[in-house]
């Protein structure tokens, strides 16, 4: 039944997370990486103080410094990495084939769970991550349509398997946490993404600062701000709060392959909200994506 509660939650975090490439993209336009980072943070630590305040001011007083070299590495590579690798990415790439791209983070994820969590290989896991590559490679046009194939968006789609990357670590660091039998690991979901996004928030002050983002601000339609709340509110504190609640209950291995509903999730998002257009080399890689991350989530010990 666990096992069951745990997976309902990394669902219910990774199609929230998958709204990120479309909110990313949606204010990328107006606003500079560094700044849309900070103020999506902003958001995120006020809903947090809001609902947790005084249980994180406690945690904070309690915690140990494992807690908080592992809190850290969580806000360095979970939000600021991403967000920032996520934002730079979009501005070179388009929210499909960013939200097709992201779904490397399985085969990403099960990688760190080998190196960090010593999970062992299967055959299931590395033909994913086999799979995941070829996808990915679909996704430029190798070697379907070459002639589709934009360096600009290389560069952008390597930009987003970086924000792949850092989304995989975090995962696999929020799955350490809990199977660390040396601490008493226990905080609440809410009081870990608050304290993680007030971590993250101020990595990002000094970066944003040279942005000189304040004209822009002010002049942000009403659409950019419910963006950004949205990217703050939801996709960082509710969705961080279900994926350590399930990162609680689930192994390496699973987590990597609900990851794979961050690309499907953006996808669709991408097609209804932006109106963007798949063609048919974005379609055979998105499928080599889904194949993988079904093959991954599948038992197998030999």
């Amino acid at each position: 039944m666990s096992t069951k509660i745990g997976k309902m939650f990394l669902t219910i975090a990774f199609i929230l997370a998958g709204s990120s490439v479309v909110v990313a993209r949606y204010v990328s336009g107006n606003l500079q990486p560094f700044t849309i980072t900070f103020m999506s943070l902003v958001f995120a630590s006020i809903t947090a103080m809001l609902f947790r305040g005084k249980s994180i001011i406690s945690a904070a007083r309690k915690l140990s410094k494992r807690h908080w070299v592992i809190l850290s590495l969580q806000a360095v590579f979970g939000v600021f990495l991403f967000r920032v690798f996520l934002t730079f990415g979009l501005k070179y790439t388009s929210a499909i084939e960013a939200g097709i791209v992201i779904g490397t983070a399985p085969a990403i994820t099960a990688i760190f769970a080998r190196l960090i969590l010593k999970d062992r290989f299967n055959k299931n896991s590395i033909l994913g991550i086999l799979l995941t590559s070829i996808g990915v490679l679909a996704v430029q046009g190798f070697p379907f349509n070459m002639s589709t194939f934009e360096l600009n968006h290389l560069f952008g789609n390597l930009l987003v398997i970086g924000a792949a990357s850092s989304e995989a670590l975090f995962t696999t660091l929020s799955r350490k946490a809990h199977i660390d039998v040396n601490e008493n690991y226990d905080l609440h979901p809410f009081v870990q993404s608050g304290i993680v996004s007030i971590i993250a928030l101020f990595l990002c002050i000094i970066p944003m600062i040279l942005e000189s983002p304040y004209i822009v601000l002010m002049e942000l339609p009403i659409n950019g701000w419910i963006a950004l709340i949205w990217y703050g509110s939801i996709v960082t504190i509710i969705a961080f709060a279900c994926m350590f609640k399930g990162a609680k209950y689930c192994d390496g291995y699973t987590i990597a392959a609900f990851t794979g509903l961050i690309p499907m999730s953006a996808l669709f998002l991408s097609i209804i909200i932006l109106k963007e257009i798949i063609t048919v080399n974005k379609i055979i890689g998105c499928s080599l994506i889904i194949i993988s991350i079904i093959i991954m989530s599948r038992k197998n010990n030999s």
